[in-house]
């Protein structure tokens, strides 16, 4: 199986909380794994790979929870419920710009 990484890795790491380096290293134990389990270069494979992959990431996630003492998935869904907000204000303020400019390009016909 190739060594290149899938391009999903990154926004893995980002999901599941862990260094992407770390993700990489995973990915490499799972091809490695895949590799022994089905041929090389195949579609068979690659499934193995991706599957191992994810199973691998669950548990370095649910390691780092629980060498967080109960802190991590606090702290994950503070920065998720923030970012909401932030969302939320940001299509608010969008929203608000818009209506203006509608607003402003309807001009009332002045006598003249």
């Amino acid at each position: 199986m190739k060594s290149n990484t899938p391009q999903l890795l990154p926004w893995l790491a980002k999901k599941a909380g862990i260094p992407e380096r770390r993700a990489v290293t995973l990915w490499h134990e799972a091809s490695a794994w895949a590799t022994r389990h089905a041929p090389a270069d195949t579609p068979a494979c690659h499934e193995l790979a991706m599957n191992h992959l994810l199973e691998l990431i669950r548990a370095e996630c649910l390691r780092a929870d629980a060498a967080s003492f109960g802190w991590r998935p606090w702290a994950r869904t503070q920065s998720r419920f923030w970012g909401w907000v932030l969302q939320t204000a940001q299509a608010s303020g969008v929203l608000t710009a818009q209506n203006w400019r509608r607003l402003a390009a309807i001009r009332p016909p002045y006598p003249g």
